[in-house]
C-alpha cells in the first residue's frame, strides 16, 4: 500500500497543486507572524537592555527618593571608577513641521555608559545643545543644524521655553514603534539640571578593573541604605525585556486568529481536492478491495497520502512565511520605521509550530473524503463511472438543524441588537454562521440558479455555466462558502468600521459643535494669524473671540466674548442660546459649581463691580471656559484682546484635507504659544486610525481570500479533467475553444459572485447587529451606514477574481481536440 500511495502521488501531483498552494498560504501565515512578532521582541528587547547593559551595577529605588548627594555617595564607595545619575524626564517640544512630547535622556560625561552610538555630528556640550535620536529625527523632517524648542515646566523657573540647536543624531536601537514618533533628546547633565529636568531613574555605577563587582555591590547598598535596591546591568536588562513578554503575547493574539481563518478557508479547498480525487479513484480503490485491501488499508493509504502532501506543503509554507517576514522586514530594516530587522527573531517555536498545525489540518480535512471513498463496495464500484460523484444532496437531518440553528442564532442577533447585549448578539452570530456554513449545499445551488439567469445573454455557454455550477452541490458548496467566509469578514470590518466612524463623528459633533478653534495659551493672537485663518481653503464662516481671564471663587477661569449673531453661524447647534445677560459654561465645569445652570453668576470687573449672567450649560464652553457675549465682556475686561478663532468648514470640503491645511497652519503659527482643538481634528484622527485598522485587517483577511480563489481555480481544474469527454463532445458539437473557455469563465464567476454576495449580506447583518449591540451597551445611539461604494468595489473584486481562476482551467480544456479526448477512456 505505501508503494501505492506513493505512485498515486507522483500520478497525480496536478490535482493537488491547489490544496498545496492553500496550505503554503496558510502556513505562510502562521509562519510569517511568529518571526514578526519573535523579532519584534527581540529588537524591543536590544533596545530596552541597551541602556542597563552600559553599566555594571545599577543603584535603584524601591521605596525611597534619591537625594542630591546620593551620587556621589554611591561614588565614595571603595572600587567605584563612575557614578552617574540616570536622568529620564519628559518635555512638550515643537518644530517647523510637528509637535509632541519628547523623552529626555542625559548624555553621560563618561563614554562607558553612553548606551548609544553616534551617528551624525557631535554630542552636545554646554549651552542651548541637544543630540535627537536619529530614527524619529529623520521621520519628523529633523536634522544637525535645525532647532527644536521644548516647554519645560519647573518650580525655580516656571514656565521655560528653550530653543536648542541640534548638534548630532544617536542611534539608539529604537524604532518608531518602540521608540515613538516624536524625537528623543539627548542633553548634557548640567542643562538638564538647569531645566528641571531631573527626574531620576537610578545611579549608573562603573566598578574599577580588577575590583570584585559582587563586594562593591553590597558595599553599596549599604551605603544607600534599605529602600534602595543595587542590581548587575545585566539582570535590569533581563527584567526590562521580561516586561515586554506580554507585548508579544498580545500581538500573537491579534494576528493568529487571521492565520487561522486563513487554515479554516484553505480547509475547504483541501476538503474539495480529496473528496473529488478520492472519488475519482472509486474503481481503483475497489480493485483493491478485491485483491485483499482492507477498508482500513485503505483509508490509510487516503490519509498517508495528505500526509505527504501536508507536510511537503508546510514545510514549504513555512520557509515561504519566514521568506515573506525578511522580505517585508528589509526595508524597516534599513528605515527602522517599525521593526528593526537587523536579524530574525526565528525561534524554534516559529519553525516548529507551523508544519504541525499545517499537517493537522490538512489531516482533519482529509478524514471525511477518505472515509467517503472507502464506503462503497467492491462490486459496485466496478461500474463505470462519468464523473465522480461526491454526496449530491444534503440530509434532511442536516438541513433541519442547519436550519433551527439559523433560526435561533438570528433571533440572539437581533435581541442582542435590539437590547444592546454583546453578551447575546455574539452567540447568535456564530450559532446563526455555523447555520449557514451547514446549510450551503442546499442555499449555494438555489442562488446560483437563481443568478445563472443573468448570464442567458450568453447563450448555451452562459446556460452551461450554470449547469455545471450547480451540478455538485456539495463541491459549488465549498468552493463559495471560502470566499463567502473572506468576504463576509472584510464586509463586516467594513460595514462595522463605517458604522463607528459615522456613530463616532455624530458624538464629536455632538460634544464639539465648533469644527475648528485656534487659540493663544499666552495672550493674544497675533493679526496675521488671524488673517491666516481666515483665509484658509475650505472655511465657510470665521469668528475671532476677545479674552480675559478671571478668578471666580478661588477658580480660574478664561472668559471669552463672542458676536451672538456670527455664533449661531459658526456653531454646528446651540449657537442660538448666546444672548447678552447669557454666559455658556461647560456642563462638566457646571456639576462641580456651587452655581447651577439657569441660575445667577456674578463675574468679577476689571473696575472692582460684578457682571450679573444667567448661566446656561452648553458643549460650546470648554474645560474651565465661560463664554459670554462681547458687550458682557466689554463692561468685564474692556482691554480685552483677540484670542481666538472658531471656524466652520464648507460642508463640501474633505474633513482631512481641511484639517491637513489647517495643521500645517498651526504648526507655523508659534507652535507652543497656539492651541489648535475642535471638531474637525477629532473627526480626522478617528478616521485615519480607523482607516489605518481596516487596511491592517483588511490586508490580514486578503490571504483567507486569496486561497478561496485558489480554490476556485482548484475546482475548475478538477472539473476540467473530469469533464474531459464531454468537453470533446461539445466541441464535437460544435462548441468553439473560445465559447468552451467562456463557460468556464462564466461558472467561475457565478461561484464567485454567489460567494461574495451571500459574503456580504452576513457580513452587513452581522456589522449592524455587532455595531448596534456594542454602542447600546455603552449607552450610545449607533449611526448605522453602509459603504455601498465599497462593497461594490469588493463585489468587482471578486467578479475579477473568478474571472483570473478560470484562466488556467479553461486553457487546458480548450487544449485538446475533440478526436483525441473522445478516445481517452
Amino acid at each position: 500500500m505505501l508503494q501505492n500511495t506513493l505512485n498515486q502521488l507522483r500520478a497525480n501531483v496536478g490535482r493537488v497543486s491547489a490544496a498545496a498552494l492553500a496550505i503554503v498560504l496558510g502556513v505562510a501565515f502562521v509562519a510569517a507572524t511568529l518571526v514578526f512578532t519573535g523579532t519584534l521582541e527581540s529588537s524591543t528587547s536590544r533596545a530596552v537592555a541597551a541602556p542597563e547593559l552600559a553599566a555594571d551595577l545599577v543603584v535603584g529605588t524601591e521605596s525611597e527618593s534619591f537625594r542630591r548627594g546620593d551620587a556621589q555617595k554611591v561614588g565614595a564607595v571603595p572600587g567605584v571608577a563612575v557614578s552617574q545619575f540616570r536622568y529620564n524626564d519628559n518635555a512638550e517640544t515643537f518644530w517647523n513641521g510637528g509637535s509632541g512630547y519628547s523623552s529626555v535622556f542625559v548624555v553621560p560625561p563618561d563614554p562607558r555608559l553612553q548606551w548609544f552610538s553616534l551617528a551624525e555630528g557631535r554630542l552636545p556640550g554646554a549651552g542651548n545643545e541637544v543630540a535627537l535620536d536619529s530614527v524619529a529625527a529623520r521621520s519628523a523632517g529633523l536634522g544637525v543644524g535645525g532647532t527644536i524648542t521644548a516647554k519645560t515646566l519647573s518650580y525655580d523657573t516656571g514656565e521655560v521655553q528653550t530653543e536648542f540647536r541640534i548638534t548630532g543624531l544617536v542611534d539608539t536601537g529604537r524604532t518608531l514603534v518602540t521608540g515613538g514618533s516624536t524625537p528623543s533628546l539627548f542633553a548634557a547633565p548640567a542643562k538638564l539640571e538647569e531645566l528641571g529636568l531631573v527626574s531620576v531613574g537610578g545611579i549608573d555605577v562603573l566598578v574599577d578593573e580588577g575590583a570584585d563587582a559582587e563586594t562593591v555591590r553590597s558595599a553599596i547598598g549599604e551605603a544607600m541604605g534599605p529602600g534602595f535596591s543595587v542590581k548587575t546591568g545585566e539582570q535590569r536588562a533581563k527584567e526590562a525585556a521580561d516586561q515586554l513578554g506580554p507585548m508579544s503575547a498580545v500581538i500573537n493574539a491579534m494576528l493568529l486568529p487571521f492565520s487561522a481563518i486563513a487554515l479554516f478557508v484553505a480547509g475547504f479547498v483541501i476538503v474539495n481536492t480529496f473528496s473529488v480525487l478520492f472519488a475519482q479513484r472509486s474503481r481503483q480503490y475497489a480493485l483493491l478491495r478485491c485483491v485483499g485491501a482492507s477498508r482500513s488499508q485503505i483509508r490509510g493509504s487516503a490519509l498517508l497520502e495528505a500526509l505527504i502532501i501536508g507536510a511537503v506543503a508546510s514545510v514549504a509554507g513555512t520557509a515561504f512565511g519566514v521568506f515573506v517576514a525578511a522580505l517585508v522586514g528589509w526595508p524597516l530594516g534599513l528605515t527602522k520605521s517599525a521593526v528593526d530587522f537587523g536579524s530574525l527573531g526565528i525561534t524554534a517555536l516559529s519553525l516548529l509550530v507551523p508544519p504541525v498545525v499545517g499537517v493537522l489540518v490538512t489531516l482533519l480535512a482529509a478524514l471525511a473524503p477518505a472515509g467517503r471513498a472507502t464506503r462503497v463496495s467492491p462490486l459496485a464500484a466496478l461500474r463505470p463511472v462519468v464523473e465522480a460523484s461526491v454526496a449530491r444532496r444534503m440530509g434532511r437531518v442536516r438541513l433541519v438543524f442547519a436550519l433551527v440553528l439559523s433560526v435561533i442564532g438570528l433571533a440572539l442577533l437581533v435581541a442582542g441588537a435590539f437590547g444592546g447585549s454583546l453578551a447575546m448578539a455574539v452567540p447568535g452570530a456564530l450559532l446563526a454562521a455555523i447555520g449557514v456554513l451547514l446549510w450551503t449545499p442546499s442555499l449555494i445551488p438555489a442562488v446560483a440558479t437563481l443568478f445563472g439567469g443573468l448570464f442567458r445573454f450568453a447563450g448555451p455557454t452562459g446556460v452551461l455555466a450554470t449547469g455545471n455550477a450547480v451540478r455538485n452541490p456539495y463541491r459549488a458548496a465549498s468552493t463559495s462558502t471560502a470566499l463567502m467566509i473572506g468576504v463576509g469578514l472584510i464586509v463586516t470590518l467594513l460595514t462595522g468600521t463605517a458604522t463607528a466612524q459615522e456613530t463616532a463623528t455624530a458624538r464629536v459633533d455632538e460634544r464639539f459643535p465648533v469644527d475648528a478653534m485656534v487659540t493663544s495659551e499666552t495672550g493674544a493672537l497675533p493679526p496675521e494669524v488671524v488673517q491666516k485663518a481666515r483665509n484658509l481653503d475650505g472655511v465657510a464662516a470665521a469668528m475671532e473671540l476677545r479674552a480675559a481671564d478671571v478668578e471666580i471663587d478661588y477658580s480660574s477661569h478664561r472668559v471669552l466674548g463672542a458676536d451672538p449673531a456670527k455664533f449661531r453661524d459658526i456653531a454646528r447647534h446651540g449657537g442660538g442660546v448666546l444672548k447678552p445677560g447669557t454666559a455658556l459654561m461647560n456642563p462638566t465645569d457646571l456639576e462641580y459649581s456651587d452655581v447651577k445652570a439657569g441660575e445667577q453668576l456674578r463675574i468679577p470687573a476689571r473696575d472692582g463691580g460684578t457682571v450679573p449672567v444667567r448661566l446656561v450649560a452648553s458643549d460650546l464652553a470648554q474645560d474651565d471656559q465661560i463664554v459670554l457675549a462681547e458687550s458682557d465682556l466689554a463692561k468685564i475686561a474692556p482691554d480685552a484682546q483677540v484670542s481666538a478663532v472658531w471656524l466652520r468648514a464648507d460642508d463640501s470640503v474633505d474633513t482631512k484635507v481641511f484639517v491637513d491645511d489647517l495643521s500645517g497652519f498651526y504648526t507655523g503659527s508659534g507652535g507652543g504659544s497656539v492651541q489648535l482643538s475642535g471638531a474637525a481634528p477629532m473627526r480626522a484622527q478617528i478616521g485615519t486610525v480607523l482607516d489605518i485598522m481596516l487596511s491592517v485587517v483588511t490586508g490580514l483577511l486578503g490571504v483567507a481570500v486569496i486561497i478561496a480563489v485558489v480554490g476556485i481555480a482548484n475546482t475548475l481544474g478538477l472539473s476540467v479533467l473530469e469533464r474531459g469527454r464531454e468537453s470533446a463532445l461539445l466541441r464535437a458539437l460544435g462548441l468553439t475553444r473560445g465559447q468552451l473557455r467562456g463557460t468556464l469563465a462564466f461558472e467561475a464567476v457565478l461561484l464567485a459572485l454567489v460567494g461574495a454576495l451571500l459574503g456580504a449580506v452576513l457580513g452587513v447583518l452581522f456589522a449592524w447587529a455587532g455595531a448596534t449591540a456594542l454602542f447600546g451597551q455603552l449607552g450610545f445611539e449607533s449611526s448605522f451606514h453602509v459603504p455601498f461604494g465599497r462593497l461594490l468595489l469588493v463585489l468587482g473584486c471578486a467578479v475579477l477574481a473568478g474571472v483570473l481562476a478560470s484562466v488556467l482551467p479553461a486553457r487546458r480544456a480548450a487544449r485538446a481536440a475533440p478526436a483525441e479526448a473522445l478516445s481517452d477512456e
